[in-house]
């Protein structure tokens, strides 16, 4: 039994749940989701429907646990590995969560989809709920001292690649840190340039701050990247064709800093990465579009909207075997 388990039996009240099940898609790696797995009829029934939707997510097209381990760099800076001796070759992906401090799904889903043996993770958060506008609490003020840190922290130079992923508030953040890092790519899913969400923008007057996108929005975007050397980092951004604030965030980053937009054609959600798991794909595009060719991944100019499944058939993740003792609980 493990502590997520204990913790959800000391619950007492609806809200305690709620902030265990936050908790919990924000940190737990796949492992400790399946041991939780293993004891559903233990759980209540506060958590048990949250269970059963995470399990059904994690696994949509694997059923071996990928066998992450979970690591602190600062309060809010985690790395993940499977890594067994230090020469593995690997790749490096940054991760840059929204406002919920996910990845539009749990953590767990999003690891069980990588091949652990290829890729090393390094998840940056902002819980001010000002996306990175101010840089990482306890990590970097901005996103340039930030980039510093994570130079310090990690030696880049060791990997064969280094690609930075943003959802939804991250994108931008994905952007900035992908080009001052030298990353080969860097994605955007369902972002938008700090500025434009009118939401958000209300939110943050309400917390007593200006947010107008003249100054803290698009302003500091656009002077963080015009601030790049020569930068070389292909940026990517994707989104609901038929979600019209994506859209429109999309092609905000290719006026702004001549990003690449990519809409999936049938998808009228904000969620794209829940959308994809839920479509059993989210395997297959992380391989396909986080390490492949980019000559052969992008689209041609006039032809940026495609079909979900162009990138691959139905299926679990091709051409790589899964990594890890544990298989999937409950039959899932």
């Amino acid at each position: 039994m493990n502590q997520l388990l204990d913790h959800i039996l000391a619950c007492r009240t609806q809200a305690d749940y709620y902030r265990l099940a936050i908790m919990a898609e924000c940190n737990a790696v796949p492992s400790d989701m399946a041991v939780l797995f293993r004891h559903m009829d233990r759980l209540p029934k506060e958590s048990l429907e949250w269970a059963e939707r995470t399990r059904a997510l994690m696994f949509a097209q694997a059923d071996i646990v990928q066998p992450f381990r979970r690591t602190l760099v600062s309060s809010h800076v985690a790395f993940f590995t499977t890594r067994q001796a230090p020469d593995e070759p690997r790749d490096l992906i940054l991760a840059c969560c929204g406002l919920v401090d996910r990845l539009q799904v749990p953590i767990s889903v999003v690891l069980q989809h990588l091949d652990g043996r290829r890729f090393d993770v390094l998840l940056v958060r902002d819980p001010t709920r000002r996306i990175y506008l101010q840089g990482v609490p306890d990590y970097g003020s901005d996103l340039r001292l930030v980039a510093e840190r994570i130079r310090r922290d990690v030696n880049l130079d060791a990997y064969r690649s280094v690609c930075s992923l943003g959802t939804s508030g991250g994108g931008w953040a994905s952007f900035i840190l992908g080009s001052l890092l030298g990353a080969d790519r860097a994605i955007s899913m369902s972002g938008k340039p700090p500025g434009l969400t009118f939401r958000l923008a209300r939110m943050w007057e309400k917390q007593g701050y200006s947010l107008d996108k003249d100054n803290a929005g698009f302003g500091v975007f656009q002077q963080l990247f015009d601030s790049i050397p020569d930068p070389s980092t292909r940026l990517l951004a994707f989104f609901g064709a038929d979600y019209r604030d994506d859209r429109e965030g999309a092609e905000a980053f290719e006026q702004m800093v001549g990003a690449v937009g990519i809409g999936f054609r049938g998808i009228d959600t904000h969620n794209l990465m829940g959308t994809i798991v839920e479509r059993r794909r989210l395997a297959t595009f992380l391989d396909y579009y986080l390490t492949g060719d980019l000559g052969k991944i992008v689209p041609p100019a006039g032809q940026r909207t495609v079909e979900l499944d162009s990138f691959d058939q139905p299926g679990g993740r091709p051409g790589t075997a899964a990594v890890g003792e544990q298989h999937a609980p409950g039959g899932a």
